[in-house]
């Protein structure tokens, strides 16, 4: 082999190993990843509120940005995770029909049905970040 052959095939060997190497670089995860950490983050702050008095409230306040963050999930995973995203949905919407329900016609059974809700919410978060982490 001439040296200008030698020299060819070291090049094409170094262009192949950046070609290959490339293509294993790490990246930034997927946007999805972060908007179910801000879903778990506000989800959290529903699910460790204490039924106590006044927390009706403070619950339907948090569930507002439960829902902005659920948004944020859908536009990022597109139709993604599309079983685990709607049992979130539907949890978040039994929650805020069940706080209503509560405010409208207090009684010990009303807020023990808030409490199964915001239970049921955690629980579908919970499948559904199994589900995303594969991904993330």
């Amino acid at each position: 082999m001439t040296s200008r052959a030698i020299t060819s095939f070291l090049a094409a060997g170094a262009l192949l190993t950046a070609l290959i190497t490339s293509g294993c670089t790490t990246s930034e995860p997927p946007a999805v990843c972060s908007a179910v950490d801000s879903l778990k983050a506000s989800v959290s702050e529903v699910t460790d509120i204490d039924l106590d008095q006044g927390a009706l409230a403070e619950l339907q306040d948090k569930l507002t940005q439960v829902k902005t963050d659920l948004g944020q999930v859908k536009d990022d995973a597109k139709n993604e995770y599309a079983t685990e995203i709607d049992a979130v949905d539907q949890a978040a919407a039994s929650v805020g029909t069940s706080v209503d329900a509560a405010k409208t016609t207090p009684s010990v059974e009303a807020v023990a049905d808030v409490g199964t809700a915001v239970q049921a919410l955690g629980a579908s978060l919970r499948a559904l970040e199994e589900a995303v982490t594969s991904t993330c």
